[in-house]
């Protein structure tokens, strides 16, 4: 996750693809946004370990809060722990937004939290819990911000480079070059220069899952066409 810290812009946009008419010229210009790692939340559990004896005619529902209930003392134990270590902890419950009408609905059940900064930042801290019994433990969320003006800064670059190849080609070819037609991303429903202008705001899909971000929100193509006049 380190080498995930800051993934800078690699190289200036890149302008491949084109295609030249009588009346427009269109580019495929890519390029790349900078993603820097923001954090990881860690999620630990207590869970019963199944070597209690439970009476057949036992009230579920009762055993269920005192299972919640005993979980809820020993992550209480736990925080004081982690918190001794310099951890940044939080409990709460998975109790979500659950609709669901199962006919024996569990309590919810009480959670730790862990933030770090990075993978690295939690190992000692599994080592340590490694082998407890009733633990549970598992990375949930991976978070990635952008540098502010990222997508505005790649955009506006990639409108440049589309633009100077654009106006190159048509000099070649004894035209000028006339007005943006369109901008829009490959495969995607072309848009307007409203829709451009709202892009370059930073009007932009926000990606929080890490593959998403690695790769949809670093890796940018836009479609450019450009009117052709004599």
């Amino acid at each position: 996750m380190r080498l995930l810290a800051l993934l800078p812009l690699c190289a200036p946009a890149l302008a491949l693809g084109q295609t030249l008419t009588d009346q427009t010229i269109e580019l495929t210009v890519h390029d790349t946004v900078p993603l820097r790692f923001s954090e990881v939340v860690y999620e630990i559990r207590w869970s019963d370990r199944g070597d209690q004896p439970y009476a057949e005619n036992a009230d579920w529902e009762k055993v269920q809060r005192e299972l919640a209930a005993r979980a809820d003392r020993e992550l209480g134990k736990l925080e004081k722990e982690l918190r001794g270590m310099g951890h940044a902890v939080v409990r709460t419950t998975d109790a979500g937004d659950d609709l669901s009408l199962a006919l024996y609905a569990q309590p919810p059940q009480p959670v730790l939290r862990v933030t770090a900064g990075d993978r690295e930042a939690l190992k000692p801290m599994v080592e340590v819990l490694r082998g407890r019994p009733g633990l549970e433990g598992q990375l949930v969320h991976w978070r990635f911000d952008q540098p502010e003006g990222a997508q505005t800064a790649v955009l506006q670059a990639m409108y440049t480079t589309a633009e100077q190849r654009a106006r190159a080609i048509a000099t070649l070819a004894g035209r000028k070059l006339g007005k943006l037609l369109a901008a829009y991303e490959p495969q995607a429903k072309e848009t307007g220069l409203l829709e451009l202008l709202g892009m370059l705001d930073g009007r932009e899909r926000a990606y929080d899952d890490p593959v998403q971000a690695t790769l949809a929100a670093r890796q940018r193509s836009m479609v450019f066409r450009f009117a052709l006049i004599d």
